[in-house]
């Protein structure tokens, strides 16, 4: 009997269990030509234990090509085990600013691709955001002098949302935006721009929101407390959401007062619970290399063990593109792939987002 009631616990242990080995991170590598205009997008996934290695995508030899930028990378997002990119048929030539159409990538291998909706908008599109389901895909984009979240069908391509974010966003910019876990509601980061362009008002909508597809009652989340011996966070931006419902957050903040030959700012990834009661630092530590002045990339697994960070590749002077690993369970971190690069020559690395 006792052996029985082992083995009985056993199984049970092995059902709660959560099995985290087949989630697998995805990440874009951008070729492009002399006068920086793009070649080719190549798709991996690697698995963050061994990394093993594969190639998901190519746009080398297909008739449509993702759209790049000089400085504005359109790197693919995954929704659902879904990879979604911003593309044009090649030889279509894309103005900017202007855009093109959302396409979903098939992720075996074999290339294939389908339109789902053409573009809505009259400036060029940022990133764009799918759900968890990998059913919707969406992104900001400005019409008539107004500010739109957009938010298409992806079997059909039809138009569901369009939330005016004019009077929500004011001068602001959405410096992250996505979708909760459920589905069913949005997150998003406000940061001001320049001085000059930047009213009095919209500084008063620097923080971080979530609300219903409707548009209507974005809710401001709590502020992030200041940490022991720097100044209240000049900017927060929130990264991802784990699966127990807490928030994760990135900071930038100033030490009171750096010893001599410290960096003054502080990059930090803070851990807060849903009712704002308990805050936790969990970020990547100096020896990334992470923060040197440019905007950090982060995708959280959907398990919630790991989290990964790359720099943008905007920097002239990048010798390789970095994608470092952060296992939330065990507290370590680690740099998973390292490509070699000749500043803007490339080639340019980025983060797209997990796949089971």
């Amino acid at each position: 009997m006792k052996s029985l009631l082992g083995m009985l616990m056993m199984g049970l242990v092995a059902l709660t269990m959560p099995v985290h080995g087949a989630e697998r991170l995805v990440y874009a590598v951008v070729h492009k030509s002399s006068d920086h205009s793009p070649m080719k997008t190549d798709v991996f996934s690697i698995d963050p234990e061994s990394a093993e290695k594969r190639v998901v995508f190519s746009d080398e030899s297909t008739s449509i090509l993702l759209l790049q930028r000089l400085y504005v990378f359109h790197f693919p997002v995954v929704g659902g085990g879904k990879l979604f990119a911003h593309a044009a048929e090649r030889g279509v030539q894309v103005g900017f600013p202007g855009n093109a159409s959302i396409y979903e990538l098939s992720t075996d291998g074999s290339n294939s691709f389908r339109m789902v909706a053409e573009v809505i908008g009259g400036e060029s599109l940022g990133e764009i955001f799918a759900d968890p389901t990998g059913t919707l895909v969406g992104y900001v984009n400005r019409l008539k002098r107004k500010q739109y979240i957009f938010i298409h069908d992806v079997k059909t391509g039809d138009l569901k949302h369009r939330i005016d974010a004019t009077d929500i966003f004011l001068d602001c910019f959405p410096s992250a935006i996505g979708w909760l876990g459920g589905g069913d509601r949005l997150f998003f980061s406000l940061e001001a721009g320049d001085v000059h362009i930047t009213s009095e008002e919209s500084y008063d909508r620097v923080g971080s929101y979530v609300m219903d597809l409707n548009g209507e009652g974005p809710t401001r989340l709590d502020p992030v407390p200041a940490l022991e011996g720097v100044l209240p966070p000049q900017t927060v931006r929130l990264v991802g959401v784990l699966p127990a419902g807490d928030y994760l957050y990135e900071t930038m903040q100033q030490r009171r007062r750096p010893a001599p030959g410290r960096y003054r700012m502080v990059f930090e990834i803070i851990k807060a619970s849903p009712d704002s009661a308990r805050f936790k630092r969990i970020g990547f530590s100096a020896e990334s290399g992470l923060y040197s002045g440019i905007r950090v990339c982060y995708r959280l697994s959907p398990s919630g063990r790991y989290l990964a960070a790359a720099a943008l590749p905007v920097s002239s002077s990048a010798v390789s593109g970095d994608i470092w690993l952060k296992d939330l369970y065990a507290g370590t971190e680690r740099k998973l792939v390292s490509i070699p690069a000749k500043g803007l020559d490339g080639p340019f690395i980025g983060l797209v987002g997990w796949v089971d």
